[in-house]
C-alpha cells in the first residue's frame, strides 16, 4: 500500500496554533437525509474549510455510502489527513450477526470481521493511491459484546491484520464502553484495561472517545482516568470529544451513545438539545490537560439535532471546533 500517512506530523496552514492534527466526525453532524452529490460535497468541503480542521473521521459503512467513495477525498486538500473508523460497519454487522467482530470467540464471526477489515484496507489503499487528502490511521474495535467477546480472539485478529502492508497507516484501538453487570452497556466490548494491554503488546495506540469512557464508568471523571492510564503506558494516540447525558433526551435514553454536543455551546435555541450533556468546556480543558501532548490527533464527533438545517449543522461543527481547538491552544501555551 502506498500513501502519505503523516497524522500528527507537520500541520497544514491554518492549524499551526494547535500543533496536532484536528479531525471532525462530520458524518455524525451531517444533516438528516444528506443527499449524495452536490449537497454531500458542499457539506464536506465546508467542514474541511473551517479553521484548524485537518481532516475527517471517515466512517467505513461497507454499503455503497458516499462516505466510502474515494472521489471526495481525492478532490480535497493534498495536505488533508483523515482517520477511518470501523465502528459504523461493525455495528451494522452486529445487528444481523451478534457474534461478528475482531474479538469474537466464534471463529466464523471473527473471520467475517477480518474480511470486513480487508475491504476497509482496500478502501484505504484506493484513497492513498490518489491525489488529495489521505488516510493516516484506522480505528478498530473489540466487538462483539459479551458473551462472545474474547481478548485472545482480538489478539489473533490483530496478529493477522498487522501483517498486511498498511504503508505506514497506523492502526488504533478505539475504546467503546465495556460489558457491565451493573448496567446495560451501550456497546459492551472489552474493558479499557484489557484493550490497553493488547495495544501495548502489539505496539499500537489507543483512541479515547470522551463519551464512551463516561458511559462505561458512569462518571465524567472516567474519561480522564482512561486518558491518564493510556498516557502512563505511552499508548494515547487520539482523543475525540463526544457528549453523553445521564438523563433521557429527545433523541434517546440516558447514557446512550448519541454523540451529544458540548453543553452551552451556544445560546441559540438549537443548543437546548445539549442542556443535560455531561461534556462541558471545562471537561474539555481538564481532559486535554490529562492528555498533555500525547495525542497525535484530537477531534470532535457530535450529532446535530434531527431538526437542524444544513446551515445549523455547520454552525454546530464550527462552534465545537473553535471550543476544542481553542482549549488545545491554551493548554499548549500554558494559559
Amino acid at each position: 500500500m502506498s500513501g502519505r500517512p503523516t497524522l500528527g506530523a507537520a500541520s497544514p496552514p491554518g492549524s499551526e496554533e494547535i500543533g496536532m492534527a484536528f479531525i471532525v466526525g462530520a458524518y455524525a453532524a451531517a444533516p438528516r437525509g444528506l443527499e449524495p452529490g452536490t449537497q454531500f460535497r458542499t457539506f464536506v468541503d465546508d467542514v474541511l474549510a473551517l479553521p484548524a480542521v485537518d481532516g475527517l473521521e471517515v466512517p467505513f459503512i461497507d454499503n455503497g455510502s458516499p462516505w466510502n467513495d474515494p472521489a471526495y477525498l481525492h478532490a480535497g486538500d493534498p495536505a488533508g489527513e483523515h482517520v477511518l473508523t470501523m465502528i459504523p460497519a461493525t455495528m451494522m454487522a452486529l445487528a444481523g450477526s451478534p457474534a461478528q467482530g475482531l474479538a469474537s470467540s466464534d471463529d466464523g464471526g471473527r473471520k467475517q470481521a477480518v474480511e470486513q477489515l480487508r475491504r476497509a484496507y482496500e478502501f484505504v489503499a484506493a484513497v492513498n493511491a490518489g491525489p488529495g487528502g489521505h488516510i493516516a490511521a484506522v480505528e478498530l474495535h473489540s466487538a462483539p459484546r459479551h458473551p462472545y467477546t474474547s481478548a485472545d480472539a482480538f489478539r489473533a485478529s490483530l496478529d493477522e491484520v498487522l501483517t498486511w502492508d498498511w504503508g505506514g497507516v497506523r492502526l488504533l484501538i478505539e475504546h467503546s464502553d465495556a460489558h457491565s453487570d451493573a448496567h446495560e452497556p451501550a456497546k459492551g466490548f472489552l474493558t479499557f484495561a484489557g484493550e490497553l494491554a493488547i495495544a501495548e503488546e502489539h505496539g499500537i495506540g489507543m483512541s479515547v472517545n470522551w463519551a464512551r469512557s463516561v458511559i462505561e464508568t458512569r462518571s465524567a471523571g472516567g474519561a480522564r482516568e482512561h486518558i491518564a492510564a493510556a498516557v502512563e503506558r505511552g499508548r494515547l494516540d487520539a482523543l475525540v470529544f463526544s457528549g453523553v447525558s445521564d438523563a433521557d433526551t429527545l433523541d434517546g435514553p440516558a447514557w446512550a451513545d448519541l454523540h451529544l454536543p458540548i453543553r452551552d455551546w451556544s445560546d441559540a435555541p438549537i443548543a437546548a438539545a445539549a442542556a443535560t450533556s455531561l461534556l462541558t468546556a471545562t471537561e474539555v480543558t481538564d481532559s486535554l490537560r490529562a492528555a498533555g501532548g500525547a495525542p497525535s490527533y484530537v477531534g470532535v464527533k457530535i450529532t446535530s439535532p434531527s431538526t437542524a438545517t444544513p446551515a445549523q449543522c455547520l454552525d454546530l461543527v464550527r462552534a465545537h471546533v473553535a471550543i476544542v481547538a481553542g482549549a488545545v491552544a491554551a493548554e499548549q501555551s500554558g494559559a
